[in-house]
């Protein structure tokens, strides 16, 4: 009886271990590709590209899914703990000029949806649980994809406002403006940044412009060839001639045009061993996980085990490192402006819930949130003049 019981039981385990397997698989791939609400949303609408020319995947260290206690990666999210909440009492002084936030007395009820910037996503999705639990009946929706994807939608009147990670310029609120016969109303929200990030072991110092252009660029027209492996960069570095895999999100981003405003002008994206990733914080992660990645994702996505290179224009510097002070007084190349775009017959006749969610963004409860997500208050002074 004992020895059938063993069979049982053997058979059983057998049965069960290709399910269990499947299950590890399924929640290590839900750490790596979805650390936050905005990444989670985008996965259910939008695939992985792989493009046909790039090299799987290496293996994963274990470190970067779950860190050992003691380990480095433990060490590094403690410190990267104690700076923001550096960065909070930094920016304490700021929030605290901005007007406090009154609940209307209007019952607001409906739908607003907003579609857009990946780096604006993880904010407005825990902006809208907040404006929901002060009115339960009104429904904030969010969808990512791009600031550009945002736009098309606006103009398409399939959504209310547009996240834009980066300034319209004057031809694309012509064009929209022509096309819908209404006015283009941008709100600044937050200010962020572009990074370029690596692993936090490769000890790259920076890169200048022309740097940047040969690494990431088709046509590479500040260098005279294209830089693809790390001893290009630097003939001493322990990666030597190893491939540096490009990580980025998708064509429609608004940081990757930002980028692409900087250092590669009317230049194309190359396509050498290059990954598309559903998100930001996937590319931040794939620079934790992979020694030799490089990859470019907003300020607010960043990790203990990646870290964000200083940009120069020139060789001879300066070299300017991403920084909540370089950010705000715009030494660093690469700043953003996040924006909520509109499209009203003219300021004074936004819908009544649509203004009444700015005035939240821009209260000291909604910059409150803007700093727990990584990003930076605008400049209180410059803030709409229908918030006060």
């Amino acid at each position: 009886m004992g020895i059938l019981k063993k069979e049982m039981n053997a058979m059983t385990l057998r049965a069960l271990l290709p399910g269990l397997l499947l299950i590890t698989l399924l929640v290590g791939a839900s750490v790596l590709r979805a650390t936050d609400p905005a990444d989670a949303a985008l996965l259910t609408n939008e695939e992985v590209t792989l493009l046909p020319d790039a090299p799987p995947h290496p293996a994963v260290p274990a470190s970067a899914i779950e860190p050992a206690p003691g380990s480095k990666l433990s060490e590094d999210l403690a410190k990267l703990a104690k700076t923001n909440n550096r960065s909070g009492e930094e920016l304490a002084p700021l929030i605290e000029k901005f007007p406090n936030y009154s609940p209307s007395r209007t019952e607001f009820q409906g739908t607003l949806r907003i579609t857009g910037s990946d780096s604006l996503g993880t904010l407005l999705v825990r902006a809208a649980g907040s404006y929901k639990s002060i009115y339960p009946n009104a429904v904030i929706e969010i969808r990512q994809g791009g600031s550009m994807k945002g736009l098309q939608e606006l103009q398409s009147g399939n959504c209310e406002m547009a996240a834009v990670s980066r300034d319209l310029s004057a031809e694309e609120v012509a064009r929209i403006e022509q096309a819908t016969g209404r006015q283009v109303f941008t709100i600044p929200v937050a200010l962020g940044a572009v990074c370029v990030y690596v692993n936090a072991d490769n000890p790259i110092k920076g890169l200048t412009k022309a740097q940047c252009n040969g690494i990431f660029s088709m046509e590479h027209s500040m260098t005279a060839a294209p830089i693809i492996r790390w001893k290009q960069l630097d003939p001493s570095s322990p990666l030597g001639s190893a491939a540096a895999p490009l990580y980025m999100e998708n064509k429609l981003s608004g940081t990757l045009q930002v980028f692409r405003d900087w250092c590669m002008p009317g230049e194309n994206f190359t396509t050498i061993n290059r990954f598309i990733e559903p998100g930001p914080s996937s590319v931040v992660n794939a620079c934790c996980a992979y020694p030799a990645a490089i990859g470019i994702a907003g300020f607010a996505h960043r990790q203990p085990r990646a870290k964000e290179l200083p940009l120069a224009a020139t060789a001879g510097g300066p070299y300017v490192a991403p920084s909540i002070a370089t950010i705000r007084n715009g030494t660093y190349p690469m700043k953003q402006r996040m924006n909520l775009v509109l499209l009203v017959p003219s300021a004074e006749r936004i819908p009544p819930m649509a203004r009444d969610f700015l005035k939240f963004l821009l209260s000291q409860d909604g910059q409150e949130l803007v700093v727990k997500n990584g990003l930076i208050p605008i400049d209180p002074a410059n803030i709409a003049g229908f918030v006060r």
